[in-house]
């Protein structure tokens, strides 16, 4: 006969200001908590600017620091190019709203 083991779900809820992506926190709280630890990720509120820098940061992030540490030398080039991809997708997202807004009121 198997034992009925009981679990407690334990919620741990705070603001990371030291990590600079998703992964190194999920690392981090499995680190601190387990395998079995869940991780969700939020932009710190559901105003719309947080969430847009949460957006922007998740697009960002990884590519620029591999900018920072593998390439120092042209950096503030290859910062630039990542600019402009990343406004690539943003004006990309900006038309769909239009073109999503403009076919409901039509």
């Amino acid at each position: 006969m198997e034992k009925d083991v009981r679990k407690m779900q334990v919620t741990i809820k705070f603001h990371d200001t030291e990590s600079l992506t998703v992964e190194e926190i999920v690392r981090n709280a499995v680190h601190n908590y387990g395998k079995a630890a869940e991780v969700e990720i939020l932009p710190d509120s559901t105003k719309a600017h947080d969430m847009i820098y949460f957006g922007l940061q998740q697009i960002m992030t990884h590519e620029q620091l591999g900018i920072l540490y593998n390439d120092k030398f042209s950096y503030q080039s290859e910062l630039q190019k990542l600019r402009n991809k990343t406004l690539v997708k943003v004006q990309e997202i900006i038309d769909q709203v239009i073109i999503d807004n403009e076919s409901k009121v039509t």
